[in-house]
This record gives structure tokens, C-alpha cells and sequence, in this order.
């Protein structure tokens, strides 16, 4: 770490004077043979890129580092700056891993072939990813490489380097609500055994089918802890070409040529990913806000319908099928498509590719109190911090939040839109609610930094929260209203009624907004009439880049403020294995190395816009200091 350390120090104040005087010439010999043996582990984006190279299955090379682009938002950077500035708070952001049971009978991948380009973080190519069983790995070595980062890049001007304070995570750490996926990424947080393995074996309080013969065939699966589900074609033979072609099976290839042609195989490889293994964990404080799938259906649906919600422990899986064609719902948003899975004609053509699986009770639907509490005690990672006035008034329910750090009021959002669909907003409880900690914040001098999932420009569900339906009944569904409040009016993003922009504007202690779900690097600007604050939305860890970001707070003490971005890759290498090995020998930095490779080659992904520009990376932002 500390060589890593010192390498971005020295692209931070640009080249060495010692590099200055080699030749032109000798340059790029140099980087060269640094790049044949550098890789991602305990590096940043500052010193070294990841870059595609090749055609058809493409491959992974290094790139140059990128050093800090300085963007001027209501003030200029003033050059005596780096000798009188001095840190206020370091922290890392983790984004949108959506760590998903691939085996679960609640999943949509039969609609995920008629995806197009650029779909895959709201679009139908979220219902399935080639790299999606891998996530628990990638997330893991996402937090490990946050580890080995935890010294700042930059110096301050008595020539110090601050360590990194905490983690915010900023949701759709789960994908698909289920209580085993929470119980999954909270243990990634904090470290242990991991156990991505889902199905338990038939018994009276685990029932399938009365078949004797079909419950062994399922119990014997469990026993030998194997894969069941899409990406294995032997698992439901006998459907239309097609079907196979909008798939990747590491094991054989489609008889149709599709997009995953090119697709090398690895035997085996999806039961390796089954495999337990031990997450490192994060070495500081985590704190959390939810994201769509973190609370709904497929990210979408508020999770009301008995069918869906029964589905999901059961043993009946829809697997694609000749009674329901994918092509049949293309151009059609995801919200369209989802919201139709409640249709009971549509039902049937899905059912009618139904195949049993070992069920799970574990695979059960969360409710909001459900997820706080998985969180634990204490703190419970931020929903322990959350007013006792506004938990006793939301019914147990609140889980936004706020705290102070070095004299920064950090509050977390829920921009989950509880009436349904991907996209968010705040109802008005906590609209009213954040106005006050701003107000707090203004009168204490404190800078302000909110986090959540939505950005403001996804910020337009005009959903309320009744909508979802109260709670009524002994056993009301997990998607249910829980809260007696009244959310209404409904506060979007940019645009209706006291949008949350304008709100966040008229305090000028705000600064920052750090947000994910668009899995891309993007960083906004939203300034008017002399004040306001950067946005800095990060890429997701399941998708390609797979990359974090480090955000730092620095008081120039010249009466502006900077805010440092620092990206990170996850830690695996870049070089994966050869095509055609098995997969039982692959160690978890085989797999990490590999879904880097596969989320770059998904064919829904657009690399290029997923990654952002360089302005949208390693930045210093520069804010005048309202204080």
C-alpha cells in the first residue's frame, strides 16, 4: 500500500523533477515496463487504467493514470492553494453491486434477450447479467481494494495525507429484495464466511411436489451444492433455439449463433461460484442508503402481488420458453414489461416454462422495518441514527438519517419510490425532514454532503406512496405502505413542485450529492445565483467498469473548498484464465479477474458511456466556501 501510496503522490504533483530530465524518448519504454507488471490490487485510477483492447470476446489491457482535473463550479482554484489546505473528511462510496440469487424463482431473465445497448442498469438487461454469479466475489474484492486505498492521494499543506474516515454506500446492494441477498451483501460489508449457495432440500416446512421421485432428484441438487438455473442449458432442454441464444453457458455453447457467441466456455464454472469463501470486509465505518432493488420486486414492482411474492420461495422457476416470447415485449420500458408479470394471462405464458427447483424460505421478501433491523445494533450502520420522532411517526419505517463528522452534517436520503418503478422520489415527510437538518446545518456552520441512490435527473417517479396499498390484514405483503403518514406531495428531482435541487440550492452549506444508480461515472454541476454543489454519481460494481470512488473534502483555507475524486478498480487482475479450463481449481481472484472481463463483453453494456469521461473520474471540484 504504501508503494501505491507513493506512486500517486508523484501523479498529484504531476511528473518527478527527476523524470523531467529524461529524454522524450525514453518515456514511453518506461511506462511500458511498468504496465507489464502493474495490476489493479492496492492502485488507483491515478496511476494506472483499465482499458478493452481486441475484438469479438475482447480482452483487458493497462492504461495510462489519469491525474486530477480541476473544474471550477462558483469559484477558481487559486495556485497557492496546496500549501494551505488542510483536510476535513476522507470517505469511500460503495454503489450498486446488486448482489443477486441467480438461482431464484423470482427472477425475469426470460425477458433479458431483447435488451438493447445501454439497458443494463434500468433497462430489461438488468433481469440478467453472464457475470451475475459472480457479484458476491466482485463486491468482495471491491471493498478489498477501498482497504488497501486507505491513505489519501493528496497531500495537505503541512504535508500530511489523511486516512480514510467510513464508507457510504449508496444502494441496490441487494438485487432483488430477498432476504438472503441483504444478509449477503451486509456480510460482505463486514466481513466472514459467505455462503452464495441458495435451495435447501424439500422437507414439510421446505414442500415442492408430491413426487417422491422429483423432491430426491432436487435434494440430491442441494447436496451437491449445484447450480440451477439459465446459464445452465441442461436445466431446461427442449425450448426453442433462440431462447439458448440470448444466454451464456460457460458449460456449452448455443446451437444458434446470438450475441454470446464469441463467449469463451469454462466447465464448471458455475458451480464454482457457489463455492463459500471469506470476505475481507471493510476496514472503516459503513453507512447505508437503500436503493430500488434493495425495496421492490425486480427494482421495480412494489412487492404487493401474492403471486410474485409467493414465488419467490417456491420451487417453480420460469425458465424461457415457447409459450412466452421474449420478442413480444420488445421496445417496451422495463416498468411496462415488470408491471405485465401481475397480468394473469401473462402469468400463464410464463408458467407454462416453469420448471421445479429447490426452493428456499431464505429467498423470502424483506420489509423496510425487515432490512433495518438485518442491519443490526448500534449504530446498524446509519438506521440506528435514524430520529426517534420520526421512526415512532413512520411507523418503525424512516430509514434516513444524518451525522456529524469534522463539522460536515452528513444526511442519507431513501429515494426509494415506495408506489413502484425504478425510477425515485421523497415523499413529503422526508422532504420536510431534510429541510430542517439543513436548516440545523446553515445555523451551526456546518457543510452539508447527501448521499442516496437516485440521481436528481432519475429523481421523476411521480408515484405516491399509497399507492403501494396500506398494511392492512394479519400478514400484509412486504411492499405494503407501512407508514400512516401522508406522502404526498411527492418531491422529484429537478423538475414538479419544490424538486429537491431547488431545495438543496437555497442552502449554500450544501456541497456535495453523491449518488449511484445510473451505472456510470457522471459528475454535475448545479449552480445559480452565486451558490451551489457538485453531484458525483459512480459507476456500479456489477457492471462494467466495476470501479468505487474516494471523495475528499479539503478547506483551501482562501476561502474555497475542493473536492477530491479519486476512482478505484476492483482488485482483481486483469489476466483471466485460459478459455477452456475448469473451473473447480479457479481461486476467487480467477473469478474476480473474470467478471471484470465478462461485465466489459456483456453486449448490453455500453462501455464507453458506462466509464464516463476523464471529468467524470479523478476531479478536484472546486466550491467556494459558504461559510
Amino acid at each position: 500500500m504504501g508503494g501505491a501510496s507513493n506512486q500517486e503522490e508523484n501523479f498529484v504533483r504531476r511528473i518527478p523533477i527527476v523524470l523531467a530530465l529524461l529524454c522524450a524518448a525514453c518515456l514511453p519504454a518506461l511506462w511500458i515496463g511498468a504496465v507489464a507488471t502493474a495490476d489493479p490490487a492496492g492502485h488507483s485510477t491515478l496511476t494506472e487504467t483499465i482499458l478493452p483492447t481486441g475484438s469479438g470476446f475482447k480482452d483487458l489491457k493497462l492504461g495510462r493514470g489519469e491525474p486530477f482535473i480541476v473544474r471550477r463550479g462558483n469559484a477558481g482554484a487559486k495556485a497557492t492553494r496546496t500549501r494551505t489546505r488542510r483536510s476535513v473528511v476522507f470517505f469511500g462510496q460503495f454503489t450498486d453491486p446488486q448482489i443477486a440469487d441467480e438461482m431464484s424463482p423470482l427472477r425475469a431473465e426470460f425477458v433479458d434477450p431483447v435488451a438493447q445497448q445501454g439497458d443494463s442498469s434500468s433497462g430489461l438487461g438488468s433481469a440478467w447479467r453472464p457475470q451475475e454469479a459472480l457479484g458476491p466475489v466482485t463486491f468482495d474484492y471491491t471493498i478489498r481494494n477501498m482497504n488497501a486505498n486507505r491513505v489519501s492521494a493528496v497531500r495537505q499543506g503541512n504535508g500530511a495525507r489523511k486516512s480514510l474516515n467510513m464508507v457510504l454506500t449508496t444502494g441496490d446492494l441487494a438485487d432483488n429484495q430477498q432476504l438472503n441477498e441483504t444478509r449477503w451483501f451486509i456480510g460482505l460489508l463486514n466481513g466472514g464466511t459467505i455462503d452464495p449457495f441458495s435451495g435447501q432440500a424439500v422437507s414439510a416446512t421446505n414442500p415442492c411436489s408430491n413426487d417422491q421421485a422429483e423432491n430426491a432428484r432436487l435434494n440430491a441438487d442441494v447436496a451437491a451444492r449445484r447450480y440451477t438455473g439459465v446459464q445452465d442449458f441442461n436445466d431446461w432442454p427442449g425450448r426453442p433455439a433462440d431462447r439458448y441464444a440470448g444466454f451464456w453457458d460457460p458449460n456449452q455453447a448455443s446451437a444458434m449463433s446470438g450475441p454470446y457467441s464469441a463467449f469463451p466456455r469454462y466447465p464448471g464454472l458455475m458451480d464454482r461460484a457457489q463455492k463459500p469463501f471469506t470476505a475481507q470486509g471493510s476496514r472503516v465505518p459503513w453507512f447505508t442508503a437503500r436503493g430500488n432493488h434493495d425495496g421492490e420486486t425486480q427494482g421495480t414492482l412494489a412487492s404487493t402481488n401474492a403471486l410474485l411474492v409467493g414465488l419467490a420461495t417456491s420451487c417453480l422457476k420460469v425458465f424461457p420458453s415457447q409459450s412466452f416470447d421474449p420478442a413480444t415485449q420488445r421496445g417496451r420500458s422495463y416498468s411496462d414489461v415488470v408491471g405485465g408479470f401481475t397480468d394473469p394471462a401473462v402469468q400463464a405464458q410464463l408458467l407454462g416454462g416453469a420448471t421445479n427447483v429447490p426452493p428456499d424460505p431464505d429467498r423470502k421478501l424483506v420489509t423496510k422495518k425487515e432490512y433495518k433491523a438485518l442491519h443490526g445494533g448500534g449504530t446498524a450502520h446509519g438506521y440506528g441514527l435514524v430520529d426517534p420522532v420520526q421512526n415512532r411517526a413512520s411507523g418503525g419505517t424512516a430509514s434516513y438519517y444524518s451525522f456529524v463528522r469534522s463539522g460536515v452534517r452528513f444526511i442519507a436520503m431513501d429515494t426509494v419510490a415506495e408506489g413502484g418503478g425504478p425510477e425515485g422520489n421523497v415523499d413529503d415527510p422526508q422532504y420536510r425532514w431534510i429541510e430542517t437538518q439543513l436548516r440545523r446545518a446553515k445555523a451551526s456552520r456546518q457543510l452539508v454532503i447527501l448521499y442516496g441512490h437516485h440521481t436528481l435527473a432519475t429523481m421523476r417517479n411521480t408515484n405516491a406512496d399509497e399507492k403501494a396499498g396500506s398494511c392492512s390484514g394479519s400478514s400484509p405483503p412486504p411492499g405494503c405502505d407501512a407508514d400512516p403518514r401522508t406522502s404526498t406531495p411527492i418531491h422529484r428531482g429537478l423538475v414538479g413542485p419544490k424538486p429537491m435541487r431547488d431545495l438543496f440550492l437555497r442552502y449554500r452549506n450544501v456541497v456535495g450529492l453523491v449518488t449511484g444508480h445510473t451505472h456510470k461515472n457522471k459528475i454535475t454541476p448545479y449552480f445559480r445565483g452565486g451558490g451551489g454543489f457538485w453531484e458525483l454519481n459512480t459507476a456500479a460494481h456489477i457492471d462494467w467498469p466495476q470501479q468505487s470512488r474516494q471523495i475528499e473534502l479539503m478547506d483551501n483555507r482562501d476561502g474555497t473548498l475542493s473536492l477530491f475524486s479519486r476512482v478505484l478498480d476492483q482488485a482483481g487482475p486483469l489476466k483471466t484464465p485460459a478459455a477452456g479450463a475448469s473451473a473447480a481449481a479457479f481461486t476467487e481472484t480467477d473469478l474476480a479477474a473474470l467478471s471484470r472481463r465478462l461485465s466489459l463483453n456483456d453486449p448490453q453494456v455500453n462501455a464507453v458511456v458506462a466509464r464516463g469521461t476523464a471529468r467524470d473520474r479523478n476531479v478536484e471540484l472546486v466550491v467556494k466556501d459558504p461559510r
